[in-house]
């Protein structure tokens, strides 16, 4: 039987009974209750960030999108292999949401999480069923608060097109970075002039438009990169029409208030525009017909206990994790822990919070003074990491990098890969640092490995967070020399 929008078949009416609405809800009130902290994480992100307030509206639709296809269920199978593959698949996106969960990375555990009643339904109703409802279960992620990421690639192309446009009207500027002067006043593309929210936005009514409106897969796709690339052109457009008002007006009109006013405006505009061209695209797409025959849902008992079982294996699993956790934080507070004062070395310190232990020694190596910085996450949560924005190996207002470099230390045919920074103020002192992560008994300097090696520490319950280690000289610019003395000391003390 076919299962695409547009098959010929004639679909039954399917009866649902009370009974099996409850049964349902109830997995569904499980799956939330289970899994709440991330659901409020979520919720917090759609209302705090204006980037992702369009997300509010996700689930709701998704709820309509799946009532008007609930022929679908009537199409319900009881193959054992829908079974399989359907709890395989859920077990995955526990097991992706708990990877997601130890290695404190949202955008992982969300996915994993709003994945998963794509293989409740897949399980419970089987392959056909789930091939009907594909899009609005796929268009549930749409709701993950994810790709802030892109706000400055977004700004910089939107600061490249405004300077273009500039130069085509004879507008005289001055590009800085995000900062464009220009003889009337200064502009600055900030994170809200990215265009992020509107391009966000668009996306998600451009699939919704593609999968009501149109069927043929060349013209999804090609409407689909008109959506993608018509935002970024257009906010692009805007933020040239604010600074060319600014400038005619003398910086009478397009600051402040009317700013913001003239933007949502010119938003407004594209959006209806946008909504007229999809009708270029539309080509007749209807739902399959459903006639007057009935038949009867049955929920296999059996494979939703199965559900509610799987389900509770994320929590299960966490409870463990965060026991354990707590048994190592326990032991640690009722040993001696020395926490030194962050001594700043030549003005430099590496910038971190939320540490446990911090220790701070210097050394003396042929005349030369070297300081070593040692800082210890005994365990790590949400606010509490020892690999995180806002833990940097200097401060950005007071150094910049003159160079950096990758190697590898060899100790004794044991490889130690560590990063080396050349630091500059604007005072004219200069610095020397190398650091490396250490989880267990490995190193690493790469961020992405770190958090790898961090999942497997903490899936075995050995290592709860991870140590990250310094060594700085003013008057040693050799980094093999640093990085030999930063790793003896380090070894001494683990002896």
């Amino acid at each position: 039987m076919s299962t695409s929008n547009d098959a010929s078949p004639i679909y039954s009416r399917v009866s649902i009974t009370q009974t099996q609405v409850i049964y349902f809800a109830a997995l569904i009130a499980f799956w939330i209750f289970a899994y709440l902290s991330t659901f409020e994480q979520m919720v917090s992100t759609w209302f705090e960030s204006t980037t992702f307030e369009h997300a509010i509206l996700i689930a709701p639709i998704t709820v309509w999108l799946i009532y008007r296809k609930r022929y679908a269920f009537g199409l319900a199978r009881t193959k054992s292999g829908d079974a399989i593959f359907g709890f395989s698949g859920l077990v995955g996106a526990i097991t992706l949401f708990v990877i997601g969960k130890l290695a404190l990375v949202n955008a992982v555990q969300q996915f994993a999480l709003m994945s998963m009643p794509l293989f409740f339904v897949w399980g419970i109703f089987g392959l056909v069923t789930m091939r009907h409802l594909l899009f609005p279960l796929l268009f549930l992620m749409v709701s993950v608060p994810f790709g802030e990421f892109m706000i400055p690639h977004l700004q910089e192309v939107t600061a490249d097109l405004t300077v273009m446009l500039l130069t085509w009207a004879n507008v005289p500027v001055y590009r800085e970075g995000w900062y464009l002067q220009i003889p009337e006043g200064l502009f600055h593309v900030a994170e809200a002039c990215s265009g992020i929210r509107f391009l966000f936005s668009t996306i998600t009514i451009g699939l919704l438009i593609v999968h009501l409106e149109i069927s043929s897969k060349l013209k999804q796709f090609i409407f689909m990169v008109c959506v993608v690339i018509t935002p970024i052109i257009a906010n692009g457009i805007r933020a040239f029409i604010m600074v060319y008002i600014g400038h005619v007006s003398n910086m009478r009109a397009a600051v402040g208030f009317d700013h913001l006013v003239y933007g949502w405006v010119f938003f407004f505009i594209v959006t209806a525009l946008v909504l007229m061209f999809s009708r270029l695209f539309y080509d007749d797409k209807r739902l399959p017909q459903v006639g007057e025959k009935t038949v009867n849902l049955n929920i296999n008992r059996k494979r939703l206990f199965a559900c509610f079982l799987i389900v509770a294996l994320g929590p299960v699993l966490m409870t463990t994790y965060h026991s354990q956790q707590q048994s190592v934080l326990t032991n640690a507070n009722e040993q001696e822990q020395t926490v030194d004062e962050v001594v700043s070395y030549a003005g430099w310190a590496p910038v971190y919070s939320h540490f446990d232990k911090y220790n701070t020694r210097f050394s003396n190596s042929d005349g030369h003074s070297i300081i070593f910085h040692e800082i210890t996450y005994l365990t790590e949560g949400e606010e509490k990491e020892l690999i995180t924005w806002s833990n940097k190996p200097y401060d950005p207002e007071h150094w910049s990098v003159a160079a950096s470099i990758e190697s590898v230390y060899n100790i004794d045919g044991r490889m130690v890969p560590y990063t080396f920074l050349q630091l500059k103020n604007g005072r004219g002192k200069s610095i020397s640092t190398v650091y490396t992560w250490k989880i267990g008994d490995k190193y690493s300097s790469n961020p992405l490995k770190v958090k790898g090696l961090q999942v497997f520490s903490k899936l075995s319950l050995n290592d709860f967070g991870g140590v990250a280690l310094y060594a700085a000289s003013q008057g040693i610019e050799s980094h093999e020399r640093l990085i030999k003395a930063l790793i003896k000391l380090e070894e001494q003390k683990s002896e």
